[in-house]
């Protein structure tokens, strides 16, 4: 008998607008995914380092005090295999970011105002497939 077990599906969310958070969570948990939402990167970084289950991060790149790619960077550290997701009201094409920072791995960039369709299209594609138990 085999089983398929998805495995936690939960996402950081880090935005200084809080409106958008607010929006982008509705949404998120709509879709039966956990969100752990902060408007300040600082709070969000101390909380991976007490909690690891995210599998994605949904940034804005602008932010006060710690910008996006310095979060991170940071949250990298902890755990490497975090999909990461930038919003940001200015044009970025992904060629030309691997070209300019390859060290900074980054899985998509949308524009804002995102839509929440194709917020929810990114985050389906960067989700962990489910797990495949084998029971003998």
């Amino acid at each position: 008998m085999i089983r398929r077990m998805m495995q936690a599906k939960s996402i950081m969310l880090v935005d200084d607008e809080r409106d958008t958070i607010t929006v982008i969570t509705e949404m998120l948990e709509k879709q039966g995914y956990s969100v752990h939402a902060f408007t300040d990167p600082e709070k969000a970084l101390a909380h991976a380092k007490d909690c690891r289950d995210c599998g994605i991060i949904v940034s804005d790149i602008r932010m006060p005090g710690m910008n996006g790619f310095q979060l991170v960077r940071a949250l990298k550290k902890a755990c490497r295999d975090m999909k990461v997701v930038f919003m940001t009201a200015f044009e970025i094409y992904m060629r030309e970011w691997q070209k300019v920072l390859p060290s900074t791995e980054v899985d998509q960039f949308l524009q804002k105002p995102v839509r929440m369709i194709q917020l929810a299209e990114v985050i389906e594609r960067c989700a962990p497939a489910p797990i495949v138990v084998a029971n003998v």
